[in-house]
């Protein structure tokens, strides 16, 4: 209703209608409305339904159908039954799409078409579906089969119980040890039996459990064969107990080792059990006790064990404090003292003070050795014995370190007597000397308070009354040392004859560095460098030459003829200027036992001269013979290395390997060099090369090129050949008296590299130049500088006494007569033992090689090759045993693992070839490497070692321009690839796949299996 209309007409219209709704005739209405009344509008509307239904039947044919029917499900829900030939009907379905699915369908019938269906629905209408199922009679199922197990039990100690068979991962049924249990009505097709149950003095052969095929209507059979040692003893069990009191208590508590076995780890108040031990004596030693703590009691110590019962060992440790003290004392006598005193320092930390006659005391130092250091002293002052020296701390303790200071005066005097000339005429004597000075002499007299040195004291021609006076000598060098007076007497007389008189003063002859004293050894069949220094009295214009005669046995060999290098002769000798000195090269062959050398200054008198009778040298007129040497023969096998992780490979080939040798040769005590070149060696780590070798890599590659050259045999010193990728940090590493080093391939500074390396093989340690470690406490020179003249033959360059010894860390270096002498000797003393080595013949031998990294021992996998036997030259506190499978001994080698030097983490590396009597190898079940801490580093045959040797062992295909190994790391943790023509060995490769550079059709593979090998030949797969 709606009021308040004006009268008139007004349109009237139906809205809001729903969608299944319709409004009869117009939508819209004209009404007449009058004043004061009410007119009406009238609408028709008529309604449809909103909802559509769906009549699903369903159609079974063939037999057995469904007897329980099948149920219905719409969209997904929930599901409702409907007979196997019935008909449902689903009302209130909203229109649009919607999916009907069947299920419950015996296994037997198969509904056609779609399963769910898609269908579409329409409002108000019925839509119907059928569902037609088909069922057919179903197949019977197959047959069952079974299995039948039997066992069967062999040797002492069977199992009285018997054993459990179980099928497919089941419960256990028993069966006895030589019995048969079937298993039927079992599925055809795969099953697992298994055996359970089996002593541990007992083993099955074969795989458990089995994979068993069974067919319907078959019996499939399976059958374990047992094996059973004698039952052990009867075992006990032990507990170790560790109590410790006291102060500074070891962190990293202790080991205990039982009957000598391998250590264990204990705690310093703990207790650990041991079981399974055998009924009656055992010894328990208690190990890595810190150094200032002590067991109490006998250790080791003897326990007995019962069976089934519990036995205890208790160790009490008392430690006391771990740091130590020192006292440094200083006396020193003389004169004149050093006013300001000294300076001490420990282990090169801050230096303090103390007085010439005073002591210093250094509180709370660790146990062990210290370096104390004197320093500040005054030039005329010197400490006697070592400085700085060691000082071993013990703990609780206060060790002394006494320095003796002996001070001596700084200047000399040199007293001057003239005679010969007449009362009250002047003489004319110049003295000269360190420093520019110069002074006038007229007279008798003392110069006091001279700097040592060399001065010259040159008198002049004095003319009185008509007469000249000439004096004699001329001129004289005289040598002024501190504390001490020269005396020197000029004398005068009339002049008659000539003044000029030439000798020779001294020679320095050298094969590249001499010592003052000349006593240097010569190297046989080696050049020579002779430098005589010829001197004249006084000033002059004369030029005379050298004649040398060289001696063989007595016998005159050959007659040198040496030019003046000058227009006129010195007066004086001067050592720092070659162009100063008569200078003469002594060809090879005139160098061997029996040599010597006679020469003389102008031969054929041709310069007059005061005195012609002091023109030969030696001055007895008899030839110097200097002691001549023979050394081996350097023979060297260069190895160019390749990184297995970065692919950088060291350059050295046949074309460039004699320029690695150039400074070696100009320096060392050597007749010559025989180098050759290896084939390329891919190392066996997978780390590469760092500045400070934090990795390691640096040591493993040494390793791995020193077990190389003992597995080769060939008697050479080995040179790997490395590439870095670094700029600054380690070059080269070798070892301490042994023929095994590396270094990079840097075209100019690989020379010197080598060159150190080999003084290191050759037992040098460092020159005290550049900081290194390890520097040699008795090196003569300060600095770590040559000391004394060498002379570099090949160019013709002199070597002056400040340049830095090969075996430092500065640049430019040369030999000192020290390094040269040390390296002599030992390459003489080497020839005896080289050609000792090399008369063995090869035979079957172990390789056995490993490290000792920060006190750790580590054993790497052994090797049976043919080559020279390699032993320790001496017992030493390491060794190695090769053990039994019933611990019975086979062979045990003692010896000194090689110090590293430059080496992290005080590394020692070694290397032996062990000969192998017959049946020897096959015995070896255990290798047992033993440090002197205790510390034990063991290996066993692989455990898979034997089951690998079914199928391909190894696999060999090329990749790119070398091969790729693979192989079961498990049951070979290492290989040795060699090249089957050369014998050299190519690679040590580890990780069961490796990349080896190499182009071989075939390679030659031994197979370790930690403790032994076997050999084979792999063809190249391409």
């Amino acid at each position: 209703r709606t009021d308040g209309l004006a009268a008139g007409s007004h349109t009237v219209s139906l809205s809001g209608v729903a969608a299944n709704c319709a409004v009869t005739g117009e939508p819209g209405l004209t009404v007449q409305v009058s004043a004061n009344a009410v007119a009406t509008a009238s609408f028709a509307v008529v309604c449809g339904a909103t909802t559509s239904t769906i009549q699903v039947t369903t159609v079974s044919t063939g037999s057995p159908v469904d007897p329980d029917g099948y149920e219905l499900l719409l969209d997904g829900g929930g599901a409702q039954p409907i007979a196997a030939n019935a008909a449902v009907t689903i009302a209130s379905v909203a229109p649009g799409t919607h999916t009907v699915q069947l299920e419950g369908i015996a296994t037997n019938c198969a509904l056609e078409g779609d399963n769910p269906r898609t269908v579409t629905t329409t409002a108000a209408a019925t839509l119907t579906v059928t569902l037609t199922v088909n069922c057919s009679p179903p197949t019977p199922p197959p047959a069952p089969g079974s299995i039948s197990v039997t066992t069967e039990t062999s040797g002492p100690g069977q199992d009285a119980d018997g054993y459990a068979v179980t099928l497919d991962g089941g419960a256990g049924l028993p069966i006895g040890g030589d019995a048969t249990l079937p298993l039927p009505d079992l599925a055809a097709g795969q099953h697992s039996v298994g055996l359970a149950g089996i002593a541990a003095n007992c083993s099955l052969e074969g795989d458990n459990p089995r994979v068993v095929t069974v067919s319907a209507g078959t019996v499939a059979q399976v059958a374990f064969a047992v094996t059973c040692d004698a039952l052990p003893p009867a075992t006990g069990t032990l507990e170790i107990v560790t109590a410790t009191t006291g102060s500074d208590l070891d962190p990293s508590g202790y080991t205990f080792v039982l009957d000598g076995d391998e250590s264990q780890a204990i705690g310093v108040n703990a207790t650990v059990s041991v079981s399974g031990l055998r009924v009656g004596s055992h010894t328990v030693r208690l190990r890595a006790v810190a150094t200032n703590c002590t067991v109490g009691g006998d250790n080791p110590r003897s326990v007995s064990i019962d069976a089934g019962a519990t036995a205890q060992v208790a160790f009490s440790v008392t430690c006391a404090a771990a740091t130590g003290a020192l006292q440094v004392t200083t006396a020193t006598t003389g004169a004149p003292v050093d006013a300001d005193g000294y300076t001490v320092s420990v282990d090169g930390g801050t230096a303090g003070p103390i007085g010439t006659g005073a002591s210093v005391a250094f509180e709370a130092l660790a146990p062990g050795a210290h370096a104390v250091l004197l320093a500040g002293l005054a030039a005329n002052c010197r400490v006697q014995g070592q400085n700085p020296r060691e000082v071993t701390i013990v703990a609780g303790e206060t060790a002394v370190a006494a320095f003796t200071i002996v001070c001596t005066a700084t200047t000399g005097s040199l007293a001057i007597t003239v005679a010969g000339l007449p009362a009250g005429v002047d003489a004319a004597v110049t003295v000269t000397g360190p420093g520019g000075f110069s002074e006038a002499v007229t007279a008798t007299r003392t110069l006091t308070g001279l700097a040592p040195g060399d001065y010259t004291v040159t008198a002049a021609g004095v003319t009185t009354g008509g007469t000249t006076y000439t004096a004699s000598p001329a001129s004289r060098t005289v040598t002024v040392v501190a504390a001490e007076t020269e005396d020197l007497t000029v004398t005068y007389g009339p002049a008659a004859g000539p003044s000029l008189n030439l000798r020779i003063d001294s020679w320095y002859l050298s094969q590249s560095v001499q010592s003052p004293e000349g006593d240097v050894p010569f190297v046989n069949n080696r050049d020579g460098y002779l430098r005589l220094f010829v001197v004249a009295n006084e000033a002059n214009t004369v030029a005379p030459s050298v004649r040398v005669r060289v001696f063989r046995n007595g016998a005159l060999t050959r007659t040198l003829t040496v030019p003046a290098p000058v227009s006129s002769t010195p007066t004086s000798k001067d050592e720092e200027d070659l162009a100063r000195s008569w200078n003469v090269k002594i060809p090879r062959e005139l160098i061997g036992p029996g040599f010597a050398v006679l020469a003389d200054v102008d031969p054929a008198n041709a310069i007059p001269e005061k005195n012609e009778t002091d023109n030969t040298f030696p001055v007895s007129a008899a030839p110097r013979a200097p002691v001549v040497r023979s050394v081996p023969v350097l023979g060297v096998r260069f190895v160019p290395v390749k990184q297995r992780v970065s692919g950088l490979q060291g350059d050295v080939t046949n074309a460039n390997r004699s320029g690695y040798l150039d400074l070696a040769r100009r320096m060392y005590p050597m007749a010559g060099t025989d180098g050759d070149v290896h084939a390329v060696y891919t190392t066996a780590t997978s780390d590469g090369l760092q500045p400070g070798d934090a990795n390691g890599a640096w040591l493993s590659i040494l390793g791995e090129i020193d077990a190389l050259r003992v597995a080769e045999g060939t008697g050479r010193n080995y040179y790997g050949v490395v590439r870095i990728d670094y700029t600054s940090g380690i070059a080269g590493l070798g070892y301490i008296g042994l023929p095994t080093a590396i270094g990079y391939d840097h075209p100019t500074d690989g020379p010197r590299v080598m060159a150190h390396e080999l003084g290191h093989n050759w037992g040098r340690l460092h020159a005290p130049c550049g900081s290194p470690a390890d520097a040699d406490v008795n090196y003569p020179y300060v600095g770590g500088a040559i000391g004394v003249f060498g002379v570099d033959m090949q160019v013709e360059a002199l070597k002056p006494p400040f340049t830095p010894d090969i075996m430092g860390y500065c640049g430019n270096p040369w030999i000192s007569d020290y390094t040269y002498e040390g390296v002599l000797a030992y390459r003489a003393g080497a020839q005896a033992a080289m050609a000792a080595a090399a008369s063995q013949a090869s035979q079957r031998c172990l390789l056995v090689w490993g490290r000792i990294v920060n006190g750790r021992p580590v054993l790497e996998p052994a090797f049976e090759i043919v080559t020279r036997p390699s032993l320790p030259k001496r017992p030493g506190a390491y060794s190695v045993e090769g053990a039994a499978g019933d611990g019975s001994p086979v062979f045990a080698i003692s010896f000194d693992a090689s110090a590293v030097i430059d080496g992290q983490n005080e590394a020692r590396q070694f290397a032996f070839a062990v000969p192998l009597a017959d049946g020897m190898a096959d015995r070896i079940g255990r290798l047992r490497l033993t440090s002197p801490s205790g510390e034990v580093a063991a290996a066993r045959v692989a455990a898979s070692s034997s089951a690998a040797r079914s199928g391909a062992e190894v696999e060999a295909r090329a990749a790119g321009d070398g091969v790729t190994l693979r192989w079961d790391a498990a049951a070979h943790p290492m290989l040795m690839v060699r090249d089957p023509e050369t014998g050299e060995v190519l690679s040590f490769a580890r990780g069961g796949t490796a990349e080896i550079a190499t182009g071989k059709a075939e390679l030659e593979v031994v197979l370790s299996d930690r403790v032994g090998s076997r050999t084979l030949r792999v063809p190249v797969a391409r």
